[in-house]
């Protein structure tokens, strides 16, 4: 009987903390979220480690400058949330895994190379956000399964924060077709890799999904 009720009171906090969160991300200023990581770290890491993740987020910045996403926000709004679900909903304070989460798109989506990576953060790091790349002639399945065979690295906690993040924001874009891709793709995909890594990630999408189905329901229901 304890273990049933402990059980309830875990899927009940991970529903308000999930629920919270949500609402936190559609009234994003990125600066003062970033501002507000660092508060969550600084008490956790040391000076070396803060100003690595301030610099990884000063080349995110300079990465995707210009660019935006679906609903029209800065696209550093994105690497950003994925950092902080790293450190609010898992209570990762893995410096390594928060600069990678920062990072996670600027091969992708810059000039920024995997040497220049190294560099700057050095080869672990490096090796997770080459991870994290997607490369076009790659297939989604063979892209997560490679993350997932590189488990160690953290890799895949990474990318399915990445990809909870971009489920709860895609209710906010204007594609119905980006709509059922991400449903689809995570039905298939991200939901078994979450079952396999993480159960509240696992729980998350889970909950996210069902939202997305119902809006794209609604919307094809009254087009």
């Amino acid at each position: 009987m304890q273990a049933m009720r402990t059980s309830l009171d875990v899927g009940v906090v991970e529903r308000g903390r999930g629920a919270l969160l949500q609402l936190r991300h559609r009234a994003m200023n990125y600066e003062l979220n970033f501002e507000y990581l660092v508060a969550r770290l600084t008490p956790q890491l040391d000076e070396d480690s803060i100003a690595r993740i301030r610099r990884a987020y000063e080349v995110a910045q300079l990465a995707h400058s210009g660019q935006t996403r679906d609903e029209g926000s800065p696209y550093i709004v994105h690497p950003v949330r994925v950092a902080l679900s790293l450190v609010d909903e898992l209570t990762l304070f893995s410096p390594t895994l928060i600069c990678s989460a920062l990072l996670h798109d600027v091969i992708e989506d810059s000039n920024i190379t995997r040497d220049d990576i190294a560099r700057m953060f050095g080869e672990e790091i490096a090796e997770i956000v080459w991870l994290l790349t997607k490369l076009e002639e790659v297939n989604l399945r063979d892209y997560l399964a490679r993350i997932e065979a590189a488990a160690h690295t953290g890799a895949p906690i990474v990318k399915l924060c990445d990809r909870l993040d971009n489920l709860r924001s895609v209710v906010d874009t204007p594609r119905l077709e980006k709509k059922r891709r991400y449903i689809r793709t995570t039905e298939e995909l991200y939901l078994p890799l979450a079952s396999r890594t993480n159960q509240y990630l696992h729980n998350e999408l889970s909950r996210c999904l069902e939202q997305a189905r119902n809006q794209v329901f609604t919307l094809t229901s009254h087009g």
